[in-house]
């Protein structure tokens, strides 16, 4: 999109913008772009005053760098939309070319960065390596550089945020129809100089006005990390996402879901784990060792978007006789072919997901969390402006003695596509349409309403500076007509410190055997403000 029709190489152009926006760039590596930076274009002279063999020796070095060291990405806010399978250096070239050959494009990014600073309009040139021929031995030897304290390498971050939400009725069991919560996310980063350890602590806080249950505190990362050539280690708390899809998340298993933050179950909470990965040209297989459960969020009497059931969520019951310390195991592997993404995992342990049991005569449940293995596949295919995705799994359940009805194990499929559509009617607008196939061979006495249903979406990205996005969907049960929810989300960046969110679910439908039916009366808009300092 910065080139344009010149006829410049695409390694100029990339040397162009690093030099162009020096702090928006990790590690000097233009394969490393902060999150939330707003790139300035450079101008044609710039781009052409970048000698070509050195611009692609720069760009091809980083890339061998970012396969060594696969550096840990910092976990974008959910502002800026949640991760995906990612994608390859290659993958990101392919894409780009592609947007090139199309049209130009404001370039952009849609998330702010923490304590951000507009990039200087300088250029700042990249050292090259001169050739050994220009190498005199009467030149004086370069200065040497000053010794950089630990404390230089370490990165702050916090983000304060407020809700109010604000429902259509009041609850099943008369509960408020407005409530405010506010949380506090605290981030440190740190890196060694040669990059290869890295430390990263990020506590959790929330306070809710109506709800004790949604009270928290949590750790969502505090972990080591030490990174080798072909291979990394990772001791402590973080979070995995694993999937593809939009509607829902089959796939993902690693971390306990928090679902008093948000019924999307994309909210997760830190999991302990020691996680080993080996990576190349071969592929990227990750092993997980995870000696700690963590307990899934539950409404509690006075909150919303729960069961209308006398619930006890702190008398939780485990099938394995060491309960929260039972050793669960995974392993994924990961290979792009082409333009084809696709990843194969196995999860052995403690299910994410509770059942209810009932304790003894006393009228009350508790969540009860049995033994499950399940065996999980994503795909994701490129073609030109076209995203087909894939999620299935196959689930394992051991017997559960407190239910009435076994069904030991179940089948679930998410399948579709996302096509974009890029500067729509010749303006700065990309808008993404998105459907997607739900499918769970449990039919209704599945746990959520994704049986049979069609999701049907789109994603609108304003591409101006303040990262404006809105996605809306909707899910369609194709066995009763009368049920189905939606969703909205949107954003905008208020400055460099503030955005604001917008969020939105409905829920229909006139079936008492729906999972959805105890939401009925649970439509909710919620208005978000994050400040980032």
């Amino acid at each position: 999109a910065a080139r344009g029709d010149a006829p410049y190489s695409m390694y100029q152009v990339i040397i162009a913008l690093q030099q162009k926006n020096p702090r928006a760039f990790i590690g000097d590596n233009v394969h490393h772009v902060q999150a939330g930076a707003v790139l300035t274009i450079p101008t044609a002279d710039e781009i052409a005053a970048i000698d070509v063999e050195s611009a692609r020796q720069k760009v091809e070095a980083d890339e061998q760098r970012w396969r060594d060291l696969q550096k840990q990405q910092r976990i974008g806010r959910k502002a800026a939309g949640k991760p995906k399978m990612g994608y390859s250096a290659q993958a990101t070239m392919r894409l780009i070319q592609q947007a090139v050959a199309t049209k130009p494009m404001v370039v952009t990014a849609a998330a702010p960065a923490p304590n951000a600073v507009p990039a200087v309009p300088e250029t700042v040139r990249v050292p090259m390596a001169a050739p050994a021929s220009a190498t005199s031995s009467s030149q004086p030897p370069p200065p040497e550089q000053p010794r950089q304290h630990w404390t230089d390498r370490l990165q702050s971050d916090s983000t304060f945020g407020l809700d109010s939400r604000w429902y259509a009725k009041k609850g099943l069991q008369q509960q408020a129809q407005s409530s405010i919560s506010a949380s506090l996310l605290q981030e440190w980063y740190w890196q060694s100089a040669d990059e290869t350890d890295s430390f990263t602590f990020s506590p959790y806080f929330r306070v809710d006005q109506r709800d004790p249950e949604r009270n928290l505190i949590d750790l969502r990362q505090a972990f080591w990390l030490r990174v080798g050539s072909g291979w990394e280690l990772k001791v402590g708390v973080d979070q995995v996402f694993w999937g593809v899809t939009e509607s829902q998340h089959l796939v993902d298993v690693i971390n306990q879901t928090d679902l008093v933050d948000n019924i999307d179950g994309e909210s997760k909470l830190g999991q302990p784990m020691l996680q080993y990965n080996l990576f190349g040209d071969w592929g990227t297989l990750q092993t997980f060792l995870l000696p700690y459960f963590r307990e899934r969020t539950l409404a509690g009497p006075d909150g919303r978007l729960r069961l209308p059931l006398p619930l006890l969520p702190d008398e939780a019951l485990y099938q394995s006789g060491r309960e929260q310390r039972h050793l669960d195991w995974a392993l994924r592997y990961a290979k792009q072919l082409d333009q084809l993404d696709l990843a194969w995992s196995y999860f052995q342990g403690t299910s994410r997901e509770p059942g209810l049991a009932p304790l003894g005569n006393s009228g009350f449940y508790a969540p009860y969390y049995p033994q499950m293995k399940q065996v999980g596949l994503e795909g994701q295919w490129i073609v030109d402006s076209w995203i087909w995705k894939l999620e299935s799994i196959y689930r394992d359940y051991a017997q559960n003695p407190y239910a009435q009805s076994q069904l030991g194990h179940f089948y679930a499929a998410t399948a579709g596509f996302e096509y974009s559509m890029v500067g729509v009617m010749d303006s700065n607008y990309d808008l993404g349409w998105l459907m997607e196939y739900q499918y769970d061979s449990r039919g209704l006495a599945a746990t959520g309403p994704g049986q049979r249903d069609l999701f049907l979406g789109a994603r609108l990205a304003w591409n101006d500076e303040a990262g404006t996005e809105l996605l809306f969907g909707f899910a369609q049960d194709l066995d009763d007509r009368g049920s189905r929810s939606g969703m909205l989300e949107a954003s905008t960046r208020f400055n460099n410190n503030i955005r604001l969110r917008l969020d939105a679910w409905f829920f229909q439908t006139y079936n008492p055997n729906q999972p959805i039916w105890w939401f009925r009366r649970d439509d909710y808009v919620q208005l978000g403000i994050d400040y980032y300092f």
